[in-house]
């Protein structure tokens, strides 16, 4: 992934708030790798701060996951930046390469061409597929010089029960199997 120009990658179960800080950049086009531990039983979300410097901005990236116990918000274990699967939203007129108050991304985002496309080029390392991506209503505040947030989910692809459930299930097996036994019987 990249950003024009800078960024900030966390996790967090919560996304309402900033998790764990997973990665950051502020050598654009430089791409960067990030690895997270995921919260097991849980939605987690992937959040990107994404900072620009001036002129236009955008965000680029191919993510995937190892293991089976996730699925990103496209229901498979690989996602690129799109207008379908990413939520985001304006920040502040902040351009300062440090990390902001995160301001839940409630907003749509629109395409500004995929990978290849100008004024940033090919990004090695990104699918030809993924899109460049802006928050829809940063470009209506003139976003040159801005802080905007991204987010997408990524949810659990099992849901283990809880003990509560379990017992439950379990004394219906039973009441079942009594039922059974007693129509036997007779």
């Amino acid at each position: 992934m990249t950003v024009d120009n800078a960024f900030y990658a966390y996790v967090s179960t919560n996304n309402a708030m900033l998790g764990t800080l997973v990665a950051s950049g502020n050598s654009w086009p430089t791409t960067f790798s990030l690895s997270a531990a995921l919260t097991p039983g849980v939605t987690n979300y992937l959040q990107i701060v994404a900072i620009n410097y001036g002129g236009p901005g955008a965000f680029i990236g191919d993510f995937s996951l190892s293991g089976t116990g996730f699925q990103f918000a496209n229901g498979s274990q690989n996602l690129l930046t799109d207008t379908t699967n990413w939520a985001g939203g304006y920040n502040s007129s902040n351009s300062f390469v440090a990390p902001q108050p995160w301001v839940v991304p409630a907003g749509g985002v629109y395409s500004q061409g995929a990978n290849g496309v100008g004024p940033w080029g090919t990004v090695s390392g990104v699918s030809s597929s993924a899109l460049w991506i802006w928050p829809s209503d940063a470009n209506s505040t003139g976003c040159a010089f801005c802080t905007v947030d991204f987010s997408t989910a990524i949810t659990p692809t099992s849901v283990t029960p809880e003990p509560g459930t379990m017992i439950m299930f379990g004394s219906g097996i039973l009441g079942l199997a009594g039922v059974l036994r007693r129509k036997i019987s007779l």
